[in-house]
């Protein structure tokens, strides 16, 4: 499954798109959403009610980063690998309108021009 509400810029935009649905039952399975960011939780809570409803055994929640001084939805990860401040990051699969995620490590966008 894909969801998206950034798209060209370094803030959410609030609408949150399916871009691509999952294609698989999950009933009867249990369930792991892994992200790589939790930012304000407003495309978390979106995609885990839309999985929820689909009635999977359980549902969890894995997080790379994540930012709770953004949070606007009331979500939270099972578990999060790293908590870090209010910044934007990019790299290492994180990006800005396309540009920096294939970069090998995990900057913050804009310190030194990424």
């Amino acid at each position: 499954m894909c969801a998206q509400s950034y798209y060209s810029g370094t803030s959410s935009s609030g609408i949150v798109n399916i871009t691509m649905d999952l294609e698989q039952d999950v009933s009867g399975y249990h369930v792991i959403i892994v992200e790589d960011i939790i930012d304000t939780g407003r495309t978390l809570k979106d995609v885990a009610e839309l999985i929820k409803a689909r009635n999977p055994l359980s549902l969890k929640i894995v997080t790379l980063l994540d930012k709770p001084s953004r949070r606007i939805a009331e979500i939270d990860a099972d578990i999060s690998l790293f908590t870090i401040p209010d910044l934007f990051v990019v790299g290492y699969g994180l990006d800005c309108g396309e540009i920096y995620r294939n970069l090998p490590y995990i900057a913050e966008y804009g310190a030194e021009k990424a």
